[in-house]
């Protein structure tokens, strides 16, 4: 797991009920492609992290804290003077400190083309709601050459600014089919895929460049 998703999990059960952090959190963990060996030592560690940082403050004083931080950079001083007059005990401040050093960092600008490194095939980038997408077992109609496409794989990166899957999300699947779709004046391409899988990257200011379809070697 990247310190950008574990700020991301860390303010989603800030920002969540007490009754319904659990299923948020395992919920939400399944999309940051941890391996089985590895899940439930990562489940533990963003529970440590929780119970010995944030959630030791109140929603009002974090989005205090993290609005100075986005506005004015991280200043270690200024947030643990904030701290102590918040009265918080010094063996969370650390915690503390790095969540909000890690929720800056996620806001940065990334290219899309960065968000998976070890991606090749051809990426797209969507609107369209990753549920409806595996559900109907194909997204498109897309703008490109099949050709160009090697391996068959195909990247869906999310342009949504909100709900389910926003900004920083992707889904990664097996190209199975590509049916060419007649439309007036125009060929479009539409993918079927199989072995879909979403990944959170924990970006929330993704860059997406005027064409829609990159192929990526």
């Amino acid at each position: 797991m990247t310190r950008k998703q574990r700020a991301y999990i860390l303010m989603l059960l800030h920002s969540s009920l007490i009754s319904e952090r659990n299923e948020k959190l395992h919920s939400e963990m399944k999309h940051f492609g941890i391996s089985d060996s590895e899940y439930q030592k990562e489940v533990r560690n963003v529970e440590s992290d929780f119970l010995c940082g944030i959630q030791r403050i109140n929603s009002n004083q974090l989005n205090n804290i993290l609005k100075q931080a986005l506005q004015n950079g991280v200043d270690t001083t200024n947030i643990i003077r904030r701290l102590e007059f918040f009265e918080i005990n010094k063996d969370f401040h650390e915690n503390i400190i790095q969540f909000v050093q890690d929720y800056v960092q996620a806001e940065e600008p990334v290219d899309v083309g960065d968000l998976d490194a070890e991606f090749r095939g051809v990426q797209v980038a969507s609107r369209d709601n990753f549920n409806t997408i595996i559900n109907q077992g194909w997204t498109g109609d897309w703008d490109l050459n099949p050709d160009n496409i090697n391996p068959k794989r195909v990247q869906i990166a999310s342009m949504n600014d909100d709900g389910l899957f926003p900004r920083g999300y992707y889904l990664n699947a097996d190209i199975i089919d590509i049916q060419e779709i007649q439309y007036i004046g125009k060929i479009r391409y539409r993918i079927f895929i199989a072995n879909p899988e979403i990944i959170n990257t924990g970006n929330r200011n993704v860059k997406f460049i005027a064409q829609p379809v990159r192929y990526i070697k």
